[in-house]
């Protein structure tokens, strides 16, 4: 079948192109990569590197396959814009993996010492593809599902002078940076340049189409520090949210306060109709307390190398 490729462009909407594609193919996606629409509009308005400040970082990291009538069928896409890549196609052009595999070797090949990409346990057939290039399998991680058409279960209450806001009603952009600094990236102390920076980018996250200030939520302290937190991001269309940036403050480690908000979070999505909600786990903490909470309903990803 004939196809044809190009750059990612702003200019030809290729963002509402990519988030449709992913809404539109949703169960496909989500059976045969590691991607969502979340994942996608984090791409765009992400919290993290330095996006805001490298010239072309979307139109560099993104490369579009469209079938002979003008329909997109999938692309190629590197989310830090490293050695990091994904390949995600529609269901009939699950052929064009190694064709977009060769591509993204040699475009990408040259970022790192090793090319990295996450596949799901499901995708034997690329998985034979990317073994047959040499690439091996380096680590897996997993995806714990909550179906929100069910009552959820109880969760610890916290404890007394603690509390649960949101970016809505306490839009405290501050505290937020302090406390995915510490937790994503160990570091304790801030100066007032890197908060205005990291706060600069936090507000740029917010203009995100899918970001919802009331799933952004805080565990606060007696003495008003973000302890704990977590955000989902929502596919309307489908029902289905992605609950992301789990983390607790190095001071508040080990005392349930994940658990609760991420309950609160779950309860939140089930009352606005949502009917299912993810969250991804990467090391075997998180895997197992979100597994404990999902009742182990868990699937498997790869992480190929080469």
């Amino acid at each position: 079948m004939k196809t044809t490729h190009r750059h990612y462009s702003d200019e030809e909407g290729d963002f509402s192109r990519l988030c449709s594609f992913i809404m539109d193919h949703n169960s496909q996606v989500r059976r045969f990569s590691t991607w969502v629409l979340g994942r996608i509009v984090d791409w765009k308005y992400g919290v993290w590197g330095d996006k805001l400040s490298t010239p072309g970082f979307w139109e560099k990291n993104a490369q579009l396959w469209f079938d002979g009538f003008g329909k997109l069928a999938g692309f190629v896409i590197s989310e830090e814009g490293a050695s990091d890549f994904a390949i995600i196609t529609t269901e009939g052009y699950r052929f064009l993996f190694e064709e977009m595999l060769n591509w993204a070797m040699e475009n990408f090949g040259g970022r790192g010492p090793a090319l990295s990409i996450e596949i799901t346990a499901l995708q034997t057939m690329e998985a034979a593809i990317l073994e047959g290039y040499q690439f091996t399998k380096d680590a897996s991680f997993y995806r714990s599902h909550f179906d929100l058409t069910s009552e959820l279960g109880k969760v610890s209450l916290l404890a007394d002078g603690f509390r649960i806001v949101d970016m809505k009603n306490h839009p405290d952009i501050r505290a937020k940076c302090i406390l995915r600094r510490n937790a994503f990236g160990g570091k304790s102390d801030m100066n007032e340049e890197e908060i205005a920076r990291e706060s600069k980018i936090h507000e740029f996250g917010h203009q995100s189409p899918i970001y919802h200030p009331e799933t952004d939520l805080y565990v606060v302290s007696p003495e008003g520090i973000f302890v704990s937190g977590c955000e989902a991001l929502i596919d309307i269309q489908n029902l289905e949210a992605d609950i992301e940036r789990v983390c607790t403050h190095s001071n508040y480690r080990r005392r349930g306060f994940a658990r609760v908000v991420i309950w609160e979070c779950l309860a939140r999505l089930q009352a606005m109709g949502i009917k299912k909600a993810h969250i991804t786990g990467y090391s075997q903490a998180a895997v197992a307390l979100y597994g404990s909470l999902s009742e182990g309903n868990q699937s498997e990803y790869l992480v190929y190398k080469g």
